[in-house]
């Protein structure tokens, strides 16, 4: 739901092999996550564009996806890692007082077939915290802990008007 809501209702995403209404994207992106191994993806430089009510913001991404089994992506039960460099270009407009996306093409500048991807095995590499899924993760219990001061901190203060914490006490 968090990915259609960044749309207006109806609005139209072209993912290339995804070309249709938004609000099959989520499951369509939920069907492909079974075919998928590890990925990241980072959103990158913007150029937006805004008149009035609409605007139009090209956003450059990269991505790194294994896919395992994906008959659509090329995939035998062998996983394959691609890289791969792109645009977002998004059509927006401001939809109840929020900017939302009306329509959204993805472009590929550039990609590249890694093969079969193996994982990094050099003494510098085993020294290095791995990542990890199972709530474990260094950020995961980080940010965990920041909720428990927030909440241990607004339990001490006394009522009274809420601040916003991102700018400093005296441009309240």
């Amino acid at each position: 739901q968090v990915v259609v809501d960044c749309y207006i209702p109806g609005a139209s995403d072209d993912h290339g092999s995804f070309n249709g209404p938004v609000e099959k994207l989520a499951d369509w992106l939920a069907g492909k996550s079974k075919y998928r191994g590890a990925k990241q993806h980072y959103i990158a430089n913007q150029l937006i564009e805004i008149v009035g009510d609409a605007a139009v913001c090209e956003s450059y991404y990269f991505c790194y996806i294994e896919f395992i089994g994906d008959p659509e992506f090329g995939g035998t039960e062998d996983p394959t890692a691609v890289i791969m460099g792109g645009r977002y270009v998004d059509r927006l407009i401001r939809y109840q007082e929020e900017w939302r996306i009306a329509g959204r093409t993805v472009l590929v500048d550039w990609s590249r077939n890694l093969g079969r991807p193996v994982p990094w095995s050099a003494p510098a590499a085993a020294a290095l915290a791995p990542g990890r899924q199972d709530g474990q993760d260094v950020a995961q219990l980080a940010f965990a802990e920041m909720a428990r001061l927030r909440s241990t901190l607004k339990e001490e203060t006394p009522a009274g008007p809420e601040r916003d914490e991102r700018r400093p006490p005296d441009e309240v």
